[in-house]
């Protein structure tokens, strides 16, 4: 790991590169904490995203990244589709279109240059201890006053990590080639699944699918289950190979377990169609070090920031996942039902109201 040095007691070990483990790094690192960020495989890689990043977070993104400028696509209407049926509303303030691969390694050059210590292909295998904290790494042992976990939905670090039975839900996801695709997000909802599709820059567009795995397994298997997706698809040539991520599922917010900290999909699953995951990551890692920056100054037990950021997270983040739950219960309706949701969405002001029950404003 260069320039890390194992025999040196850290402030704060984090583990995982993506932008809830780099927001964390970059926030405790620019507040004089010396950090150690591992990454179990290469960064920046293609990965199950949405590419969605909304209004509300674009302030930390471009404080964390400062002067390094980013490619985006505006995003200022989101549709749903139900069969032939779509609903519309705009989205104001406009949200950004941020291709994953680049917005991971925009935050992970953002936290080298701020002087987090980050070693990728870094697995680590085993963490020790309440605070400090001993973890073995493929490169070394390394201690920390204090840890945070940034692994992912899955990961090791998961405290249940049973499955429940039947079909799996996965993630499968690619970028296209399509012409003028516009400015808004489509949501394609079928029976036991959806695909999101999104403009990117460069006359492409993001195809990331949510699906049971007995409903299909690839993106040409999922384009299948919705006619209007099936008709714009068929233009399409694909840019990238496409990924998937298995299992997806939902379960309740765990924002710390002892006196460790967890963030971003970690700590919770948001769903997907809410496009608040990459803003959660990045805000609940934001959080992390702020809470932990009494801690490492001397100013706080470590037990008292922990119980800070996780009353923190309770009272930011968790009714957002709680409210994207209650509209995924409404998105989930029998095929018989799926008429009665759509006329309903058509509501005035119904589906402005639903985005801004998952939506931080301030």
């Amino acid at each position: 790991m260069p320039g890390a040095d194992a025999n040196r007691q850290y402030d704060l070990a984090i583990v995982g590169g993506g932008p809830a483990g780099t927001a964390t790094a970059i926030t405790a690192a620019r507040n004089g904490a010396s950090v150690l960020l591992f990454e179990a495989r290469e960064m920046p890689r293609h990965k199950v995203c949405g590419e969605f990043v909304s209004a509300e977070s674009l302030d930390i993104l471009n404080d964390l990244l400062r002067e390094r400028r980013y490619s985006y696509w505006p995003i200022d209407r989101t549709r749903l589709h139900f069969g032939r049926r779509m609903v519309e509303t705009r989205i104001s303030p406009t949200a950004h279109s941020i291709m994953r691969y680049q917005l991971d390694a925009l935050l992970l050059i953002a936290s080298c240059k701020a002087g987090v210590k980050a070693g990728l292909n870094c697995e680590v295998f085993t963490v020790e201890g309440e605070g400090p904290f001993t973890l073995r790494t493929a490169v070394g042992t390394y201690t920390a006053r204090a840890l945070v976990i940034a692994a992912g939905r899955w990961s090791q670090f998961t405290d249940d990590r049973s499955l429940p039975p039947g079909p799996k839900w996965i993630g499968v996801k690619a970028h296209f080639r399509e012409f003028h695709p516009g400015h808004s997000t489509d949501l394609y909802f079928f029976e036991n699944g959806y695909c999101g599709v999104q403009p990117v820059a460069g006359d492409g567009v993001n195809a990331c699918a949510m699906v049971r795995s007995d409903m299909a397994t690839s993106l040409e298997q999922v384009f299948a289950l919705h006619p209007r997706l099936a008709e714009r698809a068929a233009g399409w040539t694909p840019v990238t190979d496409p990924v998937s991520t298995a299992p997806l599922i939902y379960r309740e917010p765990q924002p710390v377990r002892g006196n460790m900290i967890f963030v971003g999909d970690a700590a919770a699953f948001i769903d997907p169609f809410a496009g608040d995951g990459i803003s959660i990551a990045l805000r609940s890692g934001r959080v992390a070090g702020e809470c932990l920056d009494n801690y490492l100054r001397g100013g706080k037990l470590l037990q008292q920031a922990v119980a800070d950021y996780h009353l923190a997270y309770n009272a930011q983040f968790a009714p957002l996942i709680a409210a994207a739950a209650r509209v995924r219960s409404l998105f989930s309706l029998p095929a018989l039902a799926k008429p009665a949701v759509f006329e309903l969405l058509r509501l005035p002001g119904l589906l402005p109201y639903l985005i801004r029950k998952t939506r931080r404003s301030h």
